[in-house]
């Protein structure tokens, strides 16, 4: 069952229980980040983790899961900035040249109606799955502003350089500067460590069309 922001949230959660009943993915489409469409994302994870009896992962995953939204989010701004700007994402004077610019104006600046409506215009996404198997939910965060090979090479070395650090050793030891010090995405995998079995219960990966994100809560 798939929907997009902009229906009611009393219908989008009344499929989403069916979804959970009848063994089913529920694809959710986010395609403004607005705080009543944040609520319903919300919504939906609880009604998952109740049918699993597992409301006390609600708050962490939650957490988690707004991380993720707003890293791609901030991917789809980021790629209607480099265009709007007439630079290649994928050149590597461009990409300097661009986040440059793209960090000095700040988010704030630039996360206006006029960008989320290029954003739209591209059609850029944010599209979220939720899958429940065997007790085992998985969420997936697809949005097809592709990350590129380096950024994926820069996303998986703080990754594998965070194995092992207290959170205290990775603020003061913050990994590769190129887009900030990255402790969201680690965190987010040392977070959902504490509430998962899995060994890959934080992925992320691209094809050649998405950035896919995958978040697993294994009791």
């Amino acid at each position: 069952m798939s929907f997009s922001a902009g229906i009611t949230n009393e219908k989008i959660i009344s499929e989403a229980k069916d979804s959970i009943k009848n063994g089913k993915v529920f694809v959710y489409t986010l395609k403004s980040p607005t705080p009543e469409n944040k609520d319903t994302l919300i919504e939906i994870v609880l009604e998952y983790l109740k049918y699993i009896q597992k409301e006390k992962s609600y708050n962490i995953l939650c957490l988690c899961l707004e991380e993720i939204i707003s890293n791609s989010v901030k991917a789809n701004i980021k790629r209607a900035f480099f265009l709007s700007n007439n630079l290649d994402i994928n050149n590597k004077e461009d990409y300097e040249k661009g986040m440059q610019n793209f960090k000095e104006m700040g988010l704030r600046k630039i996360k206006d109606q006029a960008f989320i409506e290029k954003i739209n215009t591209l059609g850029l996404y944010v599209k979220l799955y939720f899958d429940l198997t065997e007790g085992c939910l998985k969420i997936t965060a697809r949005n097809n502003s592709v990350m590129s090979k380096e950024e994926l090479e820069r996303v998986h070395k703080k990754l594998e350089l965070s194995e092992g650090k207290t959170p205290e050793e990775l603020f003061m030891n913050s990994i590769d500067q190129t887009e900030g010090a990255g402790l969201g995405i680690i965190m987010i995998k040392k977070i959902l460590s504490q509430i998962s079995s899995a060994k890959d219960c934080f992925n992320i990966t691209s094809s050649d069309t998405e950035t896919i994100t995958e978040l697993k809560s294994i009791p």
